[in-house]
């Protein structure tokens, strides 16, 4: 297995990944990405995310799209983790830490002070796969929303 950084030719399998985490996690009915946003906001000088691909077999197997939040109070960027997700058929091969270690990566690369993201309620999978890496659940903060498309 091989992580790397996407390229423009893997936005196709790309889309497929997001699509499986949107059915995964019970959004499919909103998820609103299409192939040519992805390569808009995804390749270029000016994009918006960084996706690393995980490569096994000629078949790209798991994803993890990050963006940068750059001015915080640290004076120092933070990375967002905003999707990770692996195929069913590679989990538990080692896909999502091989991930995870590029995106840290990543983040120090960019000098950020850490690596964020959000865990669906009640996925104790991925609870406990972040755990074994070192991360901890955010007790200072609680996630908000004001929804203003309603």
């Amino acid at each position: 297995m091989h992580v790397r950084q996407a390229v423009p030719e893997d936005t196709d399998r790309l889309l497929e990944l997001m699509k499986g985490l949107a059915r995964y996690e019970d959004y499919i009915d909103q998820f609103a990405v299409m192939r040519e946003s992805i390569l808009e906001h995804g390749f270029g000088d000016e994009r918006l995310f960084t996706a690393f691909v995980a490569e096994h077999e000629d078949d790209l197997v798991g994803m993890a799209v990050t963006y940068p939040i750059l001015w915080t109070y640290t004076l120092r960027p933070k990375l967002v983790l905003k999707e990770l997700f692996v195929a069913e058929a590679a989990r538990n091969m080692g896909v999502g830490k091989a991930l995870m270690v590029s995106v840290t990566a990543h983040a120090r690369s960019m000098g950020a002070t850490e690596v964020i993201w959000t865990v669906m309620s009640g996925n104790a999978d991925a609870e406990a796969f972040y755990r074994s890496l070192g991360g901890l659940p955010d007790l200072k903060w609680n996630n908000w929303t004001l929804r203003l498309d309603t």
